[in-house]
């Protein structure tokens, strides 16, 4: 559906008004007069008919130019891309509307650039007003809107025309959550009808959700392309150098190889994660617990640098999926682990309850300073090791949580009642 070979794109940043008018006359001298961004460097993708496919990376590294150029916004510096079928996108906020007209007449406008009849945007436009819940909104000019009324009148718009491919930059992190929740809906139903969906978002949450592939933008160039879990654990890796150094490398580490492993982390490894185990209630290691059961997580750690003062130490299990359920750390338990020194190999344990639902589960670790392993970061390991959590016969339920509720009942004559 969607084919992209070596795509590029370079702007020229002027130091002043002279530099553009040298520039246009040939004058123009390379770091004298302007400087070149490479926004996107070879940039090559395929996306097939249906698939839902995410783009993430840190603000800078392409995502928005990428979209940009594949909706006719913008031209490549070099390479080529195509889509196959009608395109409808959802970029900066406002894009193609007027704002001295109102919603109804940018609909009108919109629809006509899309080549559709004055009599078929007719049929359409009640169904947009009532998605947008713009009320009497919808009739006055767009530029008394706020953000999340333009998101609305957008969104609703673009899903109105049926597209064959839809385009969706950030516009669903503006608006409040009722309305956030209403086009993830729908884009859900779009994937279920067969439409392929561009997205780029900084929600986690949704790009697990919904997408079949990711692609990891880093500073122009496509690092990675793969399933959403493999991904998004680069793409935290950038975040956490970024974070660290100023500076994001254009590729930290390899995404795993395997889908549960060991051997990948990132971090500057001043302090280590060497083993981690999961102990039954009998003391014994294991990789199945029935639900409920007392469980003791078990991680050694070796210290490889000396002043290493009250570092963090974090565990988060996820689903099978790869969507959180739990997560916590030393830090916000408000434990002191004290100075660490060279040589010294440390045993950190979490005892809790597995009290989980049925099914597969993974243990991934932390070692940093601070709340978050975007401070210093030491150690980041992404599922460490994977375990299974087994029903129990005498606490049936259904969900991912055992919150283990009670239950009280109380009856008074009807007499009462109406008295």
């Amino acid at each position: 559906m969607i084919e992209i070979h070596n795509l590029s794109k370079r702007f020229c940043v002027y130091r002043d008004r002279k530099a553009v008018i040298k520039h246009a006359l040939g004058f123009a001298k390379l770091g004298c007069d302007y400087d070149v961004v490479d926004s996107l460097k070879n940039v090559n993708l395929s996306i097939a008919k249906h698939e839902v496919h995410g783009i993430v990376g840190m603000n800078g590294a392409g995502k928005s130019t990428l979209l940009k150029i594949l909706s006719g916004v913008l031209d490549p510096t070099s390479g080529s891309c195509s889509i196959d079928g009608r395109v409808a996108a959802l970029l900066e906020l406002g894009t193609g509307f007027h704002s001295e007209l109102t919603g109804r007449d940018n609909i009108f406008l919109n629809g006509a650039l899309l080549g559709f009849s004055k009599a078929e945007m007719h049929q359409k436009v009640e169904e947009i007003r009532q998605f947008s819940e713009l009320d009497e909104f919808f009739d006055r000019p767009v530029k008394i809107y706020s953000s999340g009324m333009y998101v609305r009148l957008a969104f609703a718009f673009a899903i109105s025309v049926d597209p064959d491919v839809l385009i969706v930059d950030e516009a669903l992190a503006v608006g409040d959550v009722y309305f956030q929740q209403k086009c993830l809906k729908k884009i859900e139903d779009f994937k279920k009808n067969g439409t392929t969906i561009l997205l780029v978002t900084h929600d986690i949450g949704a790009v697990k959700r919904l997408c079949n592939r990711v692609t990891v933008l880093s500073r122009g160039d496509a690092v990675f392309t793969g399933d959403p879990i493999a991904s998004l654990d680069l793409y935290n890796g950038l975040l956490a150098e970024h974070k660290h150094t100023g500076r994001s490398k254009q590729l930290v580490r390899k995404a795993p190889e395997n889908e549960f492993s060991r051997k990948h982390g990132y971090g500057s490894k001043e302090i280590e994660v060497t083993e981690v185990r999961i102990l039954d209630s009998k003391g014994q290691e294991s990789f199945a617990f029935v639900s409920g059961e007392d469980c003791l997580i078990e991680i050694t750690v070796i210290v490889n640098e000396d002043g290493v003062e009250n570092p963090t130490c974090g565990i988060l299990i996820r689903d099978r999926l790869g969507y959180d359920v739990f997560g916590t750390n030393t830090y916000h338990l408000g434990i002191d682990t004290g100075p660490w020194r060279k040589g010294d190999l440390m045993t950190l344990r979490f005892q809790q309850k597995m009290n989980l639902g049925a099914g597969d589960f993974s243990l991934s670790l932390a070692l940093h300073t601070g709340p978050d392993h975007l401070g210093k970061n030491y150690h980041w390991l992404d599922r460490a090791m994977v375990f299974k959590v087994l029903s129990c016969n005498q606490f049936q339920f259904i969900g991912v949580s055992r919150l283990v509720p009670t239950f009280s009942l109380s009856a008074k004559p009807v007499s009462e009642v109406h008295a």
